[in-house]
């Protein structure tokens, strides 16, 4: 650990400094640096070994710089960088104070309903103008799923196809895989679809649909969510139809499931 914390505090330098390492996503280890001058603090997600050494560094920092400029939404939290520290290759983005949908659902299982319905809105919204802006997350799960100030931010859209670009070789989508939870890929990314489409992005919407309201994701063929739990029918619609194996029967894109959704309140 100290090797790799002073690589990222030279790559850093002079701006930030490393503060400390904080519980890794999968096999992608993570660290705050602190802003010397203004305070502002920056998760650094450092990638692993072998997925580093197939990346092309510098066509991943101009992929994610693409990104921070597209992705400017308050209900996203966009990219900010991307370097090499030593062999290892990293991106960063705002540290959110908070938790994870995922840490929430472990500490406390199944959302109450109505919280539930305001996270999906809002995880929908956000992706609704990161697949305006034609960015798909490619990695949605409850990690990247942030609780602050009682709202839901969706963080790391669009890092998945921004890795994709910048593979130096065809090896290196078996390495991109090791980052995606296999419970939130869909059908056709599991059986080997590299590139991240917006209709992946809905299957693993339904997954976290059902997850939110039955405290885990859905195995083998489950019982339909209106006979597990009292849920609105248009609910337990949306998420069935975000979890169709075939691409074309799902929501194209989040803004098509927001308008089809009967969001309390109206509108979306």
């Amino acid at each position: 650990m100290a090797d790799l914390r002073a690589a990222l505090g030279h790559a850093l330098e002079p701006a930030y400094r490393v503060e400390r390492e904080v519980r890794p996503v999968g096999n992608c280890r993570m660290f705050v640096a602190l802003e010397k001058s203004a305070g502002d603090s920056l998760l650094v997600k450092v990638l692993p070994g072998p997925l580093s050494l197939a990346v092309d560094s510098g066509r991943f920092e101009q992929e994610i710089a693409r990104l921070g400029r597209r992705l400017q939404h308050p209900g996203l939290v966009a990219p900010r960088s991307a370097g090499r520290a030593g062999s290892l290759v990293y991106h960063t983005r705002t540290f959110v104070e908070g938790t994870t949908l995922r840490a929430w659902l472990a500490r406390h299982g199944e959302l109450p309903l109505r919280r539930a319905v305001e996270v999906l809105r809002d995880v929908l919204v956000a992706l609704a103008h990161a697949h305006a802006e034609g960015v798909a997350h490619g990695d949605l799960k409850p990690e990247n799923v942030l609780l602050a100030d009682g709202q839901a931010l969706v963080a790391d859209a669009g890092i998945l196809g921004a890795l994709v670009q910048a593979l130096t070789s065809d090896g290196g989508g078996a390495a991109t895989a090791t980052l995606c939870a296999a419970d939130y890929l869909a059908p056709e990314r599991r059986a080997g679809q590299p590139a991240p489409a917006p209709r992946d992005d809905m299957f693993a919407v339904g997954v976290l649909v059902h997850e939110m309201l039955t405290g885990r994701p859905p195995a083998g063929n489950p019982e339909p969510l209106e006979e597990v739990r009292s849920v609105p029918a248009w609910l337990a619609e949306l998420g069935r139809r975000c979890r169709a194996p075939e691409p074309s029967v799902r929501w194209p894109d989040a803004g098509a499931a927001l308008a089809g959704g009967s969001w309390p309140g109206g509108g979306t």
